[in-house]
């Protein structure tokens, strides 16, 4: 009989998490250590999953990933929920699934004054990682996941996902980071993930739609000051569809 699979869901938000709920089965609370909020748990098809809200942010979402893989095993690690367009023609609900993840905010402001993207590294001798790779297969039953669970409405894309703490609302700026990184769309949360993962050696995905988009405004914008996230807007609604036909798709592979 083959073991049960497990997998941790990292979420940023409480709006996010709303929508995963409703997929599990028997769910109860558990807390973790580290960890600012109680953590979901239950099974999607006989895989345990635990939802884990770690905050807004690369800090909360290291740290709160760092206490959950030292007290859990899984098997993997979705990075879900919303992000901002890169790229002319997204619409809200469309859905990016991450092939690498850029971390935005590392740079070198060189003396002359422009900046360049300086990537990653745990000390000055070692090169340095400009991106984080999505786990390809992960990535793949993902896409089909999405196709089955989204049908032909919207936008399925793979591609590059950028991460920062920065909140850009600048259309030239956003174009800029998007020309010159292949960016998709940006959120705040899956460089950190990313990493984390990839230090404790479990596979990754960052499974995004779009909640707004600073090139084609329409409808209502989210913005920094939002203490609560308008009804209108319905942040993590496909991405969390999607992971959980992914979370399905895996126990079927099991």
């Amino acid at each position: 009989m083959a073991a049960q699979r497990n997998v941790l869901v990292m979420v940023a938000m409480e709006e996010e998490a709303q929508y995963l709920k409703p997929y599990l089965q028997n769910p109860t609370e558990v807390t973790l250590r580290g960890i600012p909020y109680a953590v979901l748990r239950g099974t999607i098809k006989g895989v345990q999953v635990d939802i884990v809200v770690s905050g807004i942010g690369a800090v909360y979402a290291a740290s709160a990933t760092s206490a959950a893989l030292l007290q859990t095993t899984p098997d993997c690690v979705l990075s879900v929920g919303c992000s901002g367009a890169h790229q002319p023609g997204q619409g809200v609900g469309d859905v990016v699934l991450g092939s690498e993840v850029v971390p935005l905010d590392p740079v070198v402001v060189e003396r002359a004054g422009a900046s360049r993207l300086s990537g990653v590294r745990c000390s000055m001798t070692e090169k340095a990682t400009m991106s984080w790779a999505c786990d390809e297969k992960l990535t793949a039953v993902a896409a089909e996941a999405a196709r089955r669970v989204l049908g032909p409405g919207p936008k399925i894309e793979v591609g590059r996902i950028g991460s920062s703490d920065a909140w850009r609302q600048s259309p030239d700026l956003i174009t800029k980071i998007a020309t010159a990184h292949g960016t998709l769309c940006e959120e705040m949360e899956a460089h950190a993930v990313a990493q984390v993962c990839h230090t404790f050696g479990i596979p990754f995905i960052a499974i995004k739609d779009i909640a707004n988009s600073e090139l084609e405004p329409t409808g209502v914008q989210l913005e920094p000051e939002h203490h609560v996230v308008p009804d209108e807007v319905q942040v993590g609604l496909n991405a969390a569809k999607v992971a959980a036909e992914t979370i399905q798709a895996l126990s079927a592979a099991a």
